[in-house]
């Protein structure tokens, strides 16, 4: 009797987990943006000072562990960089050391395009990813990013995903 019912859970369970697998739900729909600056040397500028304070956001999160290293607790964006904190630990990025920041969409274990995030990649080839499942108001950090290239500065290019 038991040996009945344990094979119909599999079953059951199995067919589940295939059709969720070939058939997954999709999340929401999402306004992304991609910005690619320009790679002229003489026409960005070198600016290493961070200016003026803009916005920030936090993480859920409010201890990270050494080994997660993709995540950051707390981002902030000023005139002429960006700030990203994990910890005690501090990286900042000027404008000038960009490439691109491109949108990624993430997956969840049943629901495809859950969640969305970036992808800041650097002239040297480095690259850092924020995800808005661990950061709150990931969209409207964005939107204050763009904010600061209107569209009359030829060396940044922000296009709608």
């Amino acid at each position: 009797m038991y040996t009945i019912l344990y094979v119909l859970f599999l079953c059951i369970s199995g067919y589940f987990f295939i059709y969720k697998m070939f058939n997954p739900p999709l999340g929401p729909h999402y306004q992304l943006k991609s910005i690619t600056f320009t790679m002229d040397r003489h026409k960005v500028d070198k600016i290493n000072q961070l200016g003026k304070y803009i916005y920030s956001i936090k993480s859920k999160r409010r201890f990270i562990l050494p080994t997660e290293f993709d995540l950051w607790s707390e981002i902030i964006l000023f005139e002429n960089g960006i700030v990203f904190k994990r910890n005690k630990k501090e990286k900042t990025v000027f404008f000038h050391e960009l490439y691109a920041i491109e949108p990624i969409l993430i997956n969840s274990l049943f629901v495809k395009n859950k969640y969305f995030g970036y992808v800041f990649k650097f002239k040297n080839k480095n690259k850092i990813i924020l995800k808005s499942c661990n950061l709150y108001h990931l969209d409207i950090w964005i939107t204050h990013l763009c904010s600061l290239f209107p569209s009359e500065i030829i060396d940044v290019i922000i296009i709608d995903c």
